[in-house]
């Protein structure tokens, strides 16, 4: 379907009134005049051989042309919402109509991406060669720039609720918005990140040269933070589901959330490990000092085995300290269980609840 009378033939089957067109998975290698179709507002023309696009209808507002070879893109109608012209060989954009709500120009060659209009709320350019982001609007959503050459981030509006920036060379953060609920920063130059967001739900900051992580909000539920340089994490939020610290140097894991059910903390220096929770059913752990202690079994045994070896480790540092711990707990047992505490005795208090207090 190729050549050119069945190009032209296709699009005769369409009345002047028409919509939507689609012609993807067609072979065209060309389109041809649109200017006949008036109310068209929907153009599907991806998975095709095009080179390029004619003039695009007026009242044009959905336009699908990934997958294709072009260049370059004609002058964008000022009613367009959504653009998708991803997997095609474009190094520009045309300027955007400020109608345009979403972007899709992902793996293509741009270096850099035009002004940003005001009403976009999602940007996916991932798999581009850009070393800059322009200002980001304010009602941007979704920000998905990964496998590009960025070395920091634009400021990020209030709005924003996924940061998709993995596979770039950040070595910062910007600060991060108070709604945003996924942060996917791995395979960046970070050494550091800054304060968390209290509605953070997925932390997958991995494969970077963090040497410690910020406080971890409540609401986060799995993080990956995996082959960096931590030598300890922080409080773990209560509702934390999954948890990936495999490949670092920690020494010591906090106490473990009561939903945990993935735990990965192999290639450590951990010596011990918290009392397992009763949702817990994969663990990983090998590849650690505690790993030639207790063997990974079945995931109840195991659970079993952690207990009584902690129940040990607490016995043991009790009698080994124990001097110590009387020592402390001299003065207070003094002062609590001294004879003067009965000395504001009154007739008409009853002794025995006066004895039971005491």
């Amino acid at each position: 379907m190729g050549n050119k009378n069945s190009v032209e033939k296709y699009f005769d089957e369409y009345p002047d009134d028409v919509d939507e067109i689609d012609v993807s998975f067609k072979n065209f290698k060309y389109l041809p005049n649109l200017s006949r179709f008036k109310k068209l507002e929907i153009l599907n023309c991806r998975d095709n051989n095009l080179n390029s696009l004619p003039v695009l209808p007026e009242n044009l507002k959905e336009l699908y042309c990934c997958d294709n070879n072009l260049t370059s893109l004609p002058d964008l109608p000022e009613n367009l919402k959504e653009l998708y012209c991803c997997d095609n060989n474009l190094n520009s954009l045309p300027v955007l109509p400020e109608n345009l709500k979403e972007l899709y120009c992902c793996d293509n060659y741009l270096t850099s991406l035009p002004v940003l209009p005001k009403n976009l709320k999602l940007l996916f350019c991932y798999n581009n060669i850009l070393t800059l982001l322009p200002i980001l609007p304010d009602k941007l959503e979704i920000l998905y720039c990964c496998n590009n050459y960025l070395t920091s981030l634009p400021v990020l509006p209030e709005n924003l609720e996924s940061i998709y920036c993995s596979y770039n060379k950040l070595t910062s953060l910007p600060v991060l918005p108070e709604n945003l609920k996924l942060l996917f920063c791995y395979n960046n130059q970070l050494t550091l990140l800054p304060v968390l967001p209290e509605n953070l739900k997925l932390l997958f900051c991995y494969n970077n040269q963090l040497t410690l992580l910020p406080i971890l909000p409540d609401k986060l539920e799995i993080l990956y933070c995996c082959n960096n340089y931590l030598t300890l994490l922080p409080v773990l939020s209560e509702n934390l589901m999954e948890l990936y610290c495999h490949n670092n140097k920690l020494t010591s894991l906090p106490f473990l959330s009561k939903p945990l059910e993935i735990l990965n903390c192999r290639n450590n220096q951990l010596t011990s490990l918290p009392d397992l929770p009763e949702k817990l059913r994969q663990l990983s752990f090998l590849d650690n000092p505690i790993n030639e202690i207790i063997y990974y079994d079945d995931i109840n045994i195991t659970k079993k085995e952690i207990k009584i070896w902690n129940n040990f480790r607490y016995l043991y540092y009790c009698l080994k300290y124990r001097k110590i711990f009387l020592k402390m707990m001299e003065p207070i047992i003094k002062k609590r269980y001294h004879p003067s505490y009965l000395d504001d005795l009154k007739e008409e208090d009853d002794l025995d609840v006066k004895l039971n207090g005491w």
